[in-house]
């Protein structure tokens, strides 16, 4: 394996591990707060960190996904870097304390009176993401250090939580932690910065040459938050109380984790690409778009069905009683692992590094006006389940408005036919498991006991109908274990 192989494989796991840590830490104290906060309470949060998410939304001005692109560009040019991450990092910062002033008012005039004091906490929230720089580490694909310092600050929130939450009345303890630690972590990144820029006299920046831009990367970032967070508002305004939110919660929360791990890649991926398409390489990127494509079906699709045929044991032992609900949705949610896994591939893979913002854009609002309409028919019917259609729908006419767009790099008839020997592993295993019930009792050795099985059952039918991309997956690991390593020396 090549040097930029191996270092594409590292950046990987380190940016998955980053991106599980923001879902990890929740999904770990879930059945604690569960127990402790409730659905009502938990619901409440959920709403409230929807509505405040639009505050801080507005001054990242798509910075993140910008910076991060411009930062890989031109990182072998420490002074032209320096310029550009003072200019994004002040920028950000001032779109920041007006979003904050924003925020306030609404506070005053606006917000419910029940909520004030949790949006008051909620603050927090937009001063973590005012000074959030991950993208200038992620721009020299420097993961690792990100991944190091998160660790042990969310490792952290998890022992507050554990000491300081005892009751409902700790529902603002419960926000404070967990913004305090996202705070916290965002400030930490700021020691690294002298490894990578230099001081720029204020004199010399200018941030307006970066707003066009910023703008053009905005517009699908508030498009997806805004159909994100819409879900769980649009339930608040149908149902009664804050129980349906937190059913939806907690079912979102397991499968983010899912979606995480096939999503990771088309991060680490999506500045290499857009070198290759630089250097006229499009064979090569065609190629890699593939193998990415080929990786995300062998790993997304047994983990949706999977968790769908799971779930009636997962979400009672991992929730504890009365959250039947929550495994409705989680059994509809799963399809978003397959759906968004491709989503990122093809559009961080090719409109983005290729620069078709524009077909990007047009996609993800495509998909905001399905959502936007979907939940308006289904959420005052079927509330909760409603919105999971609705977000299931949305994602779908996104993806297939990007294999529309990217139909000169990838085809939808090439990825149907590259799923149907995953598929069939895929429902090989879920007979399996589903078989299993009828004579494994309720208990977590009884879960593991299918998740293992149902793997096994998956990996002998792919490997048995002889698929290509599979045996190379295979022998690559075979070739990285450490027997095999110890065999070598040994000889």
């Amino acid at each position: 394996m090549s040097q930029k192989q191996q270092s594409v494989k590292k950046n990987y796991i380190y940016n998955l591990v980053y991106q599980m840590l923001a879902v990890i830490v929740p999904l770990m104290i879930q059945p604690y707060i569960a127990r402790v906060l409730g659905a009502g309470e938990v619901g409440a949060f959920s709403y409230t960190t929807a509505i405040t998410g639009y505050f801080a939304l507005v001054g990242n001005l798509g910075i993140a996904t910008y910076g991060q692109l411009r930062i890989a560009a031109f990182r072998n040019d420490r002074r032209k870097v320096s310029l550009i991450f003072w200019e994004l990092a002040v920028l950000r910062i001032i779109l920041m304390g007006a979003a904050s002033v924003l925020f306030l008012l609404f506070i005053r005039f606006l917000a419910r009176p029940e909520f004030k004091t949790l949006y008051l906490v909620l603050l927090v929230q937009i001063m973590a993401s005012a000074i959030d720089i991950a993208w200038l580490l992620q721009g020299f694909e420097e993961f690792k250090k990100i991944v190091l310092r998160n660790t042990i600050i969310k490792v952290m929130s998890v022992v507050l939580i554990f000491t300081f939450v005892k009751s409902q009345s700790d529902l603002y303890i419960y926000a404070l932690i967990m913004n305090g630690s996202t705070l916290l972590g965002n400030a930490s990144i700021w020691y690294f910065t002298p490894s990578f820029v230099e001081r720029v006299p204020f004199k010399e920046l200018n941030m307006r040459r970066h707003l066009r831009a910023c703008v053009i990367y905005f517009i699908p970032t508030i498009a997806t938050t805004i159909y994100l967070s819409l879900d769980k508002q649009m339930i608040k305004w149908f149902t009664e109380g804050s129980v349906e939110n937190g059913y939806y919660e907690f079912a979102q929360k397991i499968e983010q984790m899912a979606v995480t791990v096939v999503t990771s890649l088309s991060i680490v991926t999506m500045p290499r690409m857009a070198n290759l398409f630089n250097q006229h390489a499009i064979e090569k990127l065609k190629n890699r778009l593939e193998q990415t494509i080929r990786f995300i079906l062998l790993v997304s699709i047994p983990m949706c069905l999977g968790l769908m045929s799971v779930t009636d044991y997962l979400v009672p032992l991992y929730l504890g009683a009365g959250y039947e609900r929550s495994a409705v949705l989680l059994k509809i949610f799963s399809l978003l692992i397959v759906v968004v896994g491709l989503n990122n591939a093809v559009g961080k893979q090719v409109l983005m590094p290729v620069g078709r913002q524009k077909d990007y854009n047009m996609s993800v609002i495509l998909g905001a006006i399905v959502n936007f309409t979907l939940n308006l028919l289904l959420i005052p019917r079927f509330y909760s389940v409603g919105a999971v259609i609705a977000s299931v729908a949305a994602e779908t006419s996104i993806l297939l408005a990007f294999i529309f767009y990217s139909r000169d790099y990838i085809r939808l008839s090439w990825i149907l036919k590259a799923s149907v020997k995953y598929l069939a592993g895929g429902l090989s295993m879920a007979v399996v498991i589903r078989l299993s019930y009828l004579w494994l009792g309720l208990s977590w050795k009884n879960l593991a006991i299918q998740v293992v099985g149902g793997g096994a059952v998956y990996v002998i039918v792919v490997l048995l109908l002889r698929d290509r991309f599979a045996l190379e997956v295979l022998a690559i690991l075979l070739r990285h274990m450490p027997f095999r390593k110890r065999v070598g020396k040994g000889g």
